[in-house]
């Protein structure tokens, strides 16, 4: 899929609603160093300092935009950042700029690191010689999951279900609370009636068998050590060759092609999100004949 138009996958009203709500919350009432700054033309440049994947543009020309400010991209969403990198330029009121600088660098740092562990992911995996699906989970932080799941696809991984309506995933503790794997799937299939597909955490070849039986569209082999984990696929779909099989637990970008096998369609790692570096970016105000390049600190 390509990055650039990864953008379309954003609703207008939600995406401006989002940033508002960062603003606000970075400045709810009186911001007194306006009147240090001043509301003069001025331009600043996004600079890129630590290597990985861009991505977070809608957004970033989203909380601009609120301000009445103009963004020039130099280079395009998905793109590999060699620092140091010149990405885009931002001009504007300078009590603007200034305002969104915070705000944007978070995000922009944020998303990026996912798209870029989500690269790594994919790449791994594809070297491994496997073909199937690197996923996110629902592991993502409160009020910035549209991002989070953004930025893994612009890394190439698949978002996985967006919100609990994308798809019916039977927990463990659903199974407890419906009295047993068969039970917690029958409600499941009624529930998703045609719409949805039902996918069920299952802890051993057992559980998941009973719930292929009971109509899983995917079973979740959830903390399966690599050597448990392949022979309970194979034997899964040796029986139930239309499920599909989701790895997930404990996965990481070192050990991920031990979880590469013929039998699993899916990866899940929730790391992507909650364990990815923030790339390093700075924004700097400059005047009209130079802009300087910042300097990186190595730690």
């Amino acid at each position: 899929m390509d990055a650039e138009g990864l953008a379309l996958l954003l609703p207008p009203v939600t995406l401006a609603a989002l940033v508002d709500s960062w603003l606000r919350e970075d400045c709810p009432g009186l911001n007194y160093a306006a009147l240090v700054s001043g509301a003069g033309p001025s331009q600043a440049v996004l600079w890129a300092k630590s290597p990985g994947v861009l991505a977070g543009q809608p957004f970033f020309d989203a909380i601009f935009t609120q301000l009445n400010c103009q963004v020039s991209w130099f280079l395009p969403e998905g793109s590999k950042l060699v620092p140091v990198a010149r990405v885009a330029e931002v001009r504007g009121p300078a009590h603007s700029l200034l305002l969104g600088e915070r705000v944007a660098l978070n995000m922009l740092a944020r998303c990026s690191g996912i798209a870029s562990a989500a690269t790594a992911a994919v790449e791994a995996a594809r070297g491994a010689g496997w073909t199937g699906h690197v996923a996110g989970t629902r592991k993502t932080t409160p009020g910035f999951r549209l991002v989070e799941k953004y930025g893994l696809l612009v890394g190439g991984a698949a978002s996985h279900r967006y919100d609990l309506g994308g798809l019916v995933m039977v927990k463990d503790n659903h199974v407890v609370a419906a009295g047993g794997v068969e039970k917690a799937v029958r409600a499941a299939r009624q529930a998703a009636d045609f719409a949805l597909k039902v996918e069920v955490e299952c802890s051993s070849l057992q559980e998941a068998v009973q719930a292929a039986e009971a109509g899983a569209d995917l079973v979740l082999l959830d903390n399966f050590k690599p050597k448990e984990l392949h022979p309970t696929a194979a034997a899964l779909k040796a029986q139930f060759p239309s499920v599909a099989v989701e790895a997930s637990g404990g996965i990481t970008l070192d050990n991920l092609p031990q979880f590469c096998g013929p039998h699993i369609d899916v990866i899940s790692m929730g790391m992507l999100t909650q364990a990815a570096p923030a790339l390093d970016f700075s924004l700097k105000l400059f005047a009209k004949e130079a802009a300087p390049v910042p300097k990186i600190h190595w730690s």
